[in-house]
């Protein structure tokens, strides 16, 4: 982690990380995580594997899980991530009951998707106002789970992982075809981690899924995407491929500021990769504006002195 600081940015770029069919998940024993939407889908597959290899895992999340195995093995927070007051009290609950008495890692997990109302005909003569819920939930209540993090694991000492996982998609670095609002919470998020790795005294980086059938899809919504990908030569990556990604990122104390994809395994046996997407090229433009960039200071200023 060298270069990374709470008070300055970093112009250091980090290399690409291998992604081994094998990472040994026994390395989260002991440690407290802290996940949110852990009651289904992705969020689940995280809490049951961190939970059985041994973690402390407190599941925040708007719903209480289903399953009752989940409910047995992790700590069940009621949280509305979009809600302020709500994620600062996961926080403070989950540092509350921690055995360690801190977060070792977050997992900001809780999304969803959906119909996206700028793809809607108004049949009017004025625009219907778009509902901004995939923006609320996918990024303002990611960079609520952000902040919290930043806050909370940044004050402890270093027998803490102080690990941030963000979860963008793999549409974070696509165009998204038929949600432009999806893909820019997830391109946001991306952006998100690309900030905080260059600044805080935690490592952050992000898991980047391709399409994975859980249930934040509708049945004939599964059903489209498996016909037209079989059609494309495609398919959906694993859920347990994800988890793998995440665990790659947890279990490694050296990996920082990197994206990792989850796909499907016609397209990497391991079912997951390093995008090598976020640094650039020596010599290249933005190379050169970054290293500009990361030594300005001026929104270091008081905040009274920024406003015009």
């Amino acid at each position: 982690m060298a270069g990374i600081s709470s008070g300055s940015y970093s112009s250091e770029q980090t290399l690409p990380i291998d992604c081994p069919e094998f990472v040994d998940y026994a390395k989260v024993k002991g440690k407290t995580v802290l996940i949110t939407g852990g009651s289904s889908g992705l969020g689940a597959a995280y809490v049951q594997s961190i939970s059985e290899a041994g973690a402390f895992v407190i599941n925040a999340d708007i719903n209480p899980p289903q399953d009752e195995k989940l409910q047995s093995i992790s700590h069940f927070i009621r949280c509305d991530v979009t809600v302020w007051a709500e994620q600062l009290a996961a926080f403070q609950t989950a540092i509350k009951d921690s055995p360690r008495g801190g977060i070792d890692i977050v997992i900001a997990n809780a999304g969803i998707s959906g119909s996206d109302e700028f793809f809607q005909d108004d049949e009017g003569d004025v625009p219907t106002e778009p509902s901004l819920k995939i923006l609320d939930i996918n990024l303002a209540g990611v960079v609520y789970t952000a902040k919290l993090a930043t806050f909370y694991m940044g004050r402890q000492d270093n027998s803490f992982d102080r690990c941030l996982i963000l979860k963008s998609s793999i549409q974070g670095y696509l165009d998204t075809m038929g949600s432009p609002t999806y893909g820019a919470a997830k391109h946001g998020v991306r952006s998100l981690m690309k900030s905080l790795r260059r600044r805080s005294n935690l490592r952050v980086s992000l898991v980047a899924p391709w399409f994975i059938p859980t249930p934040i899809m509708t049945p004939i919504v599964v059903a489209r995407l498996t016909a037209q990908l079989a059609d494309l030569g495609s398919g959906f990556a694993e859920p347990e491929d994800c988890v793998r990604a995440v665990m790659r990122i947890a279990t490694d104390a050296s990996v920082n500021g990197r994206a990792l994809a989850v796909l499907p395994r016609i397209v990497r046996v391991s079912g997951y990769t390093d995008l090598d997407l976020d640094d650039y090229r020596e010599g290249s433009l933005c190379y050169e504006l970054l290293n500009v960039s990361t030594k300005l200071t001026h929104r270091q200023l008081p905040s009274h002195l920024q406003r015009t």
